[in-house]
């Protein structure tokens, strides 16, 4: 009985493993973009073309971006595209901000939405995100829409302000991760100076959160009055009867001990019109580190708050 040589065998092996590689798609890049913020807008509007992509940033390139994508979804404006597909943004101290000229509009950085939204951010450092153009939106930086998915690696979110979730706020069914990144003097009306996450998934490793505030302002608590009213103690009179001293051969006349009535009546006690404010009140995580991978009821039902 004769057998093939051993190389034959490598060489199906090699063709096999050829074929195997030629068989996986390759992914959908977008060309590395210029320090331009128009230039920004048009590679995520080319990764969602593609079905999902990378977007490479300039080194050490501030985007500032003046001027509001198309709304989608009603959920406030966005600086940006919305990300329908898997998209990830690679960073090399770089920078996306909102501007900070006189006149520029609110918007957050970021929303994912779609059917297959997912954005991964890679050293990238966003700030001065501000959706509330109705003073209701969330998330001042990303928004994570239901069902979507969020990663943030080695990234800064800094300055960033809205309704609930001051940097980000995932809604129920999605999906956030965040590691080795830095929240920093982000703020909330209502919820989550840094973040806020109703009802998804979240898990937050080795990152620094600090300086991140939440404000309840002139919020006064109803007047509550208690009132005691017209409530008389009812007459108790004191008496000591008349008490005839015991006849005896010298007669001592009767003498009544004088009547001492003790009453006590028409008292009243009230207290009304009392009121307890609860204003400018600041709640700050400050210098705190995060290291944990956090699961049911933080602040309120079915919300997570940082």
């Amino acid at each position: 009985m004769r057998f093939p040589p051993p190389k034959a065998a490598g060489v199906l092996t090699a063709v096999g493993l050829a074929l195997g590689l030629a068989a996986i798609p390759a992914p959908a890049y977008a060309a590395p973009i210029t320090c331009d913020a128009k230039a920004l807008v048009t590679a995520i509007d080319a990764a969602n073309l593609a079905g999902g992509g990378t977007v490479d940033l300039a080194a050490n390139c501030v985007y500032s971006l003046d001027a509001v994508e198309p709304a989608a979804g009603g959920n406030g404006p966005n600086g940006l595209p919305v990300i329908t597909e898997a998209v990830t943004v690679n960073g090399a101290n770089s920078v996306i901000e909102r501007a900070t000229a006189a006149g520029t509009p609110k918007f957050r950085f970021f929303e994912i939405g779609g059917a297959r939204g997912e954005l991964t951010l890679n050293r990238v450092t966003l700030r001065n995100g501000d959706p509330t153009a109705l003073g209701t939106e969330d998330g001042g930086a990303i928004l994570v829409n239901a069902n979507r998915v969020l990663t943030v690696n080695n990234s800064v979110l800094t300055g960033n302000t809205a309704h609930e979730g001051g940097a980000i706020a995932s809604l129920g069914g999605s999906s956030t991760r965040i590691s080795g990144s830095e929240f920093t003097s982000n703020s909330a009306v209502a919820g989550g100076g840094g973040l806020f996450n109703l009802g998804g998934g979240i898990a937050i490793l080795s990152t620094t959160v600090s300086e991140t505030s939440t404000t309840v302002s002139d919020t006064p608590v109803a007047e509550t009055p208690t009132t005691v009213s017209d409530t008389p103690v009812a007459e108790t009179p004191n008496t000591v009867s008349e008490t005839p001293a015991a006849e005896t051969p010298t007669t001592v006349s009767e003498t009544p001990a004088a009547e001492t009535p003790t009453t006590v009546s028409n008292n009243t006690t009230t207290a009304s019109n009392n009121s307890t404010t609860v204003s400018n009140n600041t709640a700050t995580v400050s210098n705190g580190r995060a290291d944990c991978t956090c699961t049911g009821t933080i602040g309120a039902i079915g919300a997570q708050t940082l």
